[in-house]
C-alpha cells in the first residue's frame, strides 16, 4: 500500500466526540486524502532496547480509518506510530520493561462498527483503550470497556461522555471559553455579546460564557445562536447591531465571542461588516476553533483573541510529522501523539500497574509534548492550561502564556 505508514513499517518500524455532526475540534489544515484501507491493519510494535523476556501491553487504537473522517484518522494513526517510536527510542533502557502493541482499529462511519472492532482487539488481548474520536461512538463502547476492566483515553471533546476510567483527552469547549472570559474581563471587557451556531457546542458556549461572566459581575448579551445558513447568521447579526445601536454608551457590548471557526467564521465577519460593525471599537474573541493559520489572513480579525494550547510544543510536533510523513497533520493528530506517549510513558515501565486510574489521574499532570501540561481527573474529564493567543499579520502571537503548573 502506498500509505506513508506502511512504507515506514516495511523499512524500519522505529525510525520511522457529542454526534459527528456536532462535536467540534479544531483541525486548521486537512492533508491529502489517504487511499482506502482495504487489508486487515497491522499491529504497531516497538523494537529498540527491549528485553528479550519483556512482556507486551496491547493498546487498542480506535480511529475513522475510512468514511468521511479518513484523513483525520490516518493523520492520528500515523502520529500515534510516530509517539510510540520516539517513547522508545528516548528511554533509559533500564526503564524499558515492556513491548506496547498498538492495535489499530477503524471504527468507519458508525457506533455499530466502533463496538464490533473494540471487541475484536479485546478477543485479541487488548489491556487499554486509546479512542475512538467522536462520542457516539464512546458512548456504545463504555459499557464493554467496563465489563472486561478495561480503562478508556477516548478523543471525545465532550464532557458528557467522561466517567471512571473513561477519559475525555479532547480539547474541551468549556475550558477555553473560561479561560477566554476570565481573561477579557480582567482586560476591562466586561459587558461582551455572544455569536454561537444553534447546537450542542453553541449551547455548551452560551452556558459556560454566562456563567463565567456572571461570577464575575460582568454582562452577556445579547446571545444570538443562529442556524448554519447565510440567511440566518446575517438576520442574528442584525439583530446583534440593532441591540448595539440602541443602548446608550455605558451599556452596549465591548467585545463580541464568536464560537465558530472556518468558512463558518468568515460568513460571520462578512455579515458584521456588512452590518457597518467598528472592529476597531469592538474586540472580537474566539475559541480554539480558531486555532488555523488561515485566521490570521481575514483583517478584520487582526488584534482578535483566542485560547490556545502553547504554540512551541505544537510547531516542534508539526515539523517533525511532516519530515517524517510529507504532509501536514490536522491539528488531532497532535492528540494522538501526546496519548499514545503518555501509555508509553505509564506503561513501558511498570507493566500490567502503569495504566491504573490512580497512575493515569496523578493530580501533578503530564508534560504532554505536542500539547503542554494536562491532567486526567477522576470524574474522567481532563484538564489543560492554555495560552492566550492574538492574531497578527504574520500569525499568532502568543500575549498571555500558558499556566506551568497546576
Amino acid at each position: 500500500m502506498k500509505h506513508s505508514l506502511f512504507a515506514c513499517w516495511a523499512v524500519a518500524l522505529l525510525l520511522a466526540a457529542c454526534t459527528m455532526e456536532t462535536e467540534r475540534h479544531a483541525l486548521p489544515l486537512a492533508p491529502p486524502q489517504a487511499p482506502p484501507l482495504v487489508a486487515e491493519i497491522p499491529e504497531v510494535t516497538s523494537k529498540g532496547t527491549i528485553p528479550p523476556t519483556a512482556p507486551s501491553v496491547k493498546v487498542a487504537l480506535l480511529l475513522p480509518l475510512s468514511g468521511d473522517s479518513v484523513a483525520v484518522g490516518t493523520a492520528m494513526l500515523d502520529a500515534a506510530t510516530m509517539a510510540l517510536s520516539d517513547s522508545y527510542l528516548t528511554a533509559p533502557a533500564d526503564q524499558i520493561r515492556s513491548q506496547i502493541i498498538l492495535l489499530p482499529k477503524d471504527t468507519g462511519n458508525t457506533p455499530a462498527e466502533s463496538a464490533r472492532v473494540t471487541q475484536q482487539a479485546i478477543d485479541q488481548g487488548a489491556n487499554f483503550i486509546v479512542g475512538p474520536l467522536f462520542s457516539q461512538s464512546v458512548n456504545i463502547i463504555a459499557p464493554l470497556a467496563r465489563e472486561h476492566n478495561i480503562g478508556m483515553l477516548t478523543f471525545s471533546n465532550n464532557r458528557a461522555v467522561a466517567s471512571e476510567g473513561v477519559y475525555t483527552f479532547g480539547f474541551l469547549p468549556e475550558q477555553q471559553v473560561v479561560r477566554m472570559a476570565e481573561y477579557a474581563y480582567l482586560h476591562n471587557f466586561q459587558r461582551v455579546a455572544l455569536l454561537a451556531p444553534n447546537d450542542s457546542y453553541g449551547e455548551k458556549v452560551k452556558q459556560t460564557l454566562v456563567e463565567t461572566y456572571g461570577q464575575k459581575g460582568g454582562t452577556v448579551a445579547p446571545v444570538e445562536l443562529y442556524a448554519p445558513s447565510p440567511a440566518n447568521i446575517d438576520a442574528a447579526v442584525a439583530r446583534m447591531t440593532a441591540s448595539y445601536n440602541n443602548n446608550t454608551e455605558d451599556r452596549r457590548f465591548q467585545a463580541i465571542f464568536i464560537a465558530d471557526g472556518g468558512n463558518q467564521l468568515k460568513n460571520l465577519i462578512a455579515s458584521l461588516k456588512k452590518n457597518h460593525v467598528d472592529f476597531k471599537k469592538i474586540k472580537l474573541l474566539g475559541t480554539g476553533l480558531w486555532d488555523d493559520p488561515e485566521i490570521a489572513k481575514i483583517p478584520e480579525l487582526q488584534n482578535a483573541w483566542f485560547p490556545s494550547s502553547p504554540p512551541e510544543p505544537y510547531q516542534i510536533f508539526e515539523k517533525r510529522f511532516i519530515a517524517t510523513y510529507g504532509y501536514k497533520p490536522v491539528r488531532l493528530a497532535s492528540l494522538a501523539y501526546d496519548a499514545v506517549t503518555l501509555v508509553a510513558d505509564l506503561e513501558m515501565s511498570t507493566p500490567g500497574t502503569g495504566l491504573t486510574a490512580a497512575a493515569l489521574t496523578n493530580p501533578v499532570g503530564f508534560e504532554s509534548p505536542a500539547n503542554g501540561l494536562m491532567r486526567l481527573k477522576p470524574d474522567g474529564t481532563s484538564e489543560r492550561k492554555l495560552a492566550i493567543m492574538e492574531v497578527t499579520p504574520d500569525g499568532f502571537k502568543v500575549i498571555d502564556p500558558a499556566m506551568r503548573n497546576f
